[in-house]
């Protein structure tokens, strides 16, 4: 026995449904299908073509979006005019303004890591108790 593949790709099921609407519709009334509601899918494959190729635009488009993110944030921070270099920049800048005084950068909407500066300071300590 033969075996009738039906695809699960949506392109694919959408171009096998289409064509089986197609030859329904050059068949008329002498069509075999004509005891399944043929107008309602009809219906839902063009709505599922519509879909899809929505569906493909805006994948497409949301390629570009996520591209030109990628541009605009730059690669690293080294990158001039990129979205990194000037937070980098903006930090380094507020970390002069503000030497021991760090969490000021809160202000700025930066996240100021306490226990690194006191991990820092407990290790300078035990380095001079130890010397």
């Amino acid at each position: 026995m033969a075996r009738v593949i039906i695809p699960a790709n949506p392109d694919d099921i959408i171009a096998l449904a289409k064509g089986i609407v197609a030859k329904h519709t050059a068949d008329g009334a002498a069509s075999p299908l004509s005891g399944l509601n043929m107008a309602d899918f009809a219906a839902k494959v063009a709505t599922a073509d519509t879909e899809n190729q929505a569906s493909a635009q805006a994948y497409r488009d949301a390629e570009l979006a996520t591209q030109n993110r990628d541009i605009a944030l730059g690669a690293d921070r080294t990158t001039k005019g990129t979205v990194n270099y000037y937070v980098a920049a903006a930090r380094d800048m507020l970390l002069g303004l503000n030497k021991g005084n760090e969490q000021k950068l809160g202000d700025w909407k930066f996240t100021v890591d306490q226990s690194a500066a006191s991990s820092n300071a407990a290790k300078a300590a035990a380095k001079v108790k130890s010397a």
